[in-house]
């Protein structure tokens, strides 16, 4: 049995937590909750998933779909949904959302697991001793003795903390994000649109989604906007409310809004999704020390969805279960 450090309590860290039960497991994460981009965020009497929005049916044989299932955490909807709404391009599609929003899934798994965890302790150093251990620092204290460091934060941040440890100049093309700008909206009277949810609301909207759907509670009408990545990346560090403004015209105008908004906020995702994956550009499906001992993983591995940043994980699991 050994000692494992997982950096990173997001679904490719969740996913090696429990892949990996039969050994002694640590998870440490910056943030005061588990999913990371996996988030549900509240103001008041409003409820939001303002990261990752649902998890497609289609991955059926994702081990991801099973242990939703077996904790019941998730549950299936179907709604009417623009996979273009710009071309008018409709449909009826199934998706699964959390019980209680997107982040209880990952906050269902890290329950049920039952693993040691740091959470609020952003990792800031890993060293190494003379008996081939490792420790890893937060700003105030030291984690001793692990035989395994498992690093699943965003790349950047993942190869600053091990750089001491892995020769990245080995690494020809680096796996990159898109960064997005989310807005969320509440109108007093409900607006009574029948999508749902779709793709491409607008040339600088890439997504957008109603939030009532999701959650039974709210009794105003919530919905959430994706920014497209080309606006966020031209208007990076746009003052938040030209953002919101900007944002909330092109919602009214395309619907024919009249109702009174009653609360709007925005958040910027630095890491929103990956742009090219490491396996893209590699073929290989993680990044690790020369003996083996420190791994990098994460949703930038294979691809942008859930599912693929819980399939980076169980296959680095398969690999640590067998050093």
């Amino acid at each position: 049995m050994k000692n494992i450090a997982i950096i990173g309590a997001g679904m490719t860290g969740l996913s090696l937590a429990y892949n990996l039960q039969e050994h002694n497991i640590t998870i440490f994460d910056k943030s005061w909750r588990p999913g990371g981009r996996v988030s549900t965020r509240k103001h008041d009497n409003y409820l939001f998933d303002h990261g990752a929005h649902y998890l497609s049916t289609n991955h059926s044989v994702n081990q991801l779909n099973e242990v939703i299932s077996r904790y019941n955490s998730g549950r299936v909807i179907d709604i009417d949904f623009a996979t273009d709404y710009l071309k008018n391009k409709k449909t009826r599609k199934k998706i699964i959302i959390g019980q209680n929003g997107m982040n209880s899934i990952p906050q269902s798994i890290f329950d049920n697991i039952k693993v040691k965890s740091y959470l609020s302790s952003k990792i800031i150093k890993i060293s190494k001793n003379s008996n081939d251990l490792f420790s890893l620092f937060s700003e105030k204290e030291e984690f001793k003795d692990f035989n395994y460091v498992l690093i699943c934060i965003p790349y950047l941040q993942s190869k600053e903390l091990s750089k001491n440890f892995i020769d990245f100049t080995q690494i020809v093309s680096e796996p990159s994000y898109d960064p997005i700008h989310t807005v969320m909206l509440c109108y007093k009277d409900n607006n009574n649109i029948n999508i749902k949810a779709g793709l491409n609301l607008h040339k600088d909207i890439s997504f957008f989604m109603n939030q009532n759907i999701k959650f039974n509670e709210l009794s105003h009408d919530c919905w959430v906007l994706n920014m497209s990545s080309e606006y966020t990346k031209n208007n990076i560090d746009i003052d938040k409310i030209a953002l919101e403004k900007y944002a909330q015209s092109i919602f009214e105008e395309t619907f024919d809004i009249k109702n009174e908004i009653s609360f709007i906020k925005s958040h910027r995702w630095l890491y929103a999704q990956t742009k090219f994956s490491y396996n893209t550009i590699s073929k290989k499906n993680w990044i690790n020390s020369k003996d083996n001992k420190i791994f990098l993983s994460g949703d930038w591995v294979l691809g942008k969805s859930l599912s693929d940043a819980w399939d980076a994980g169980e296959k680095l699991s398969h690999y640590i279960k067998i050093l």
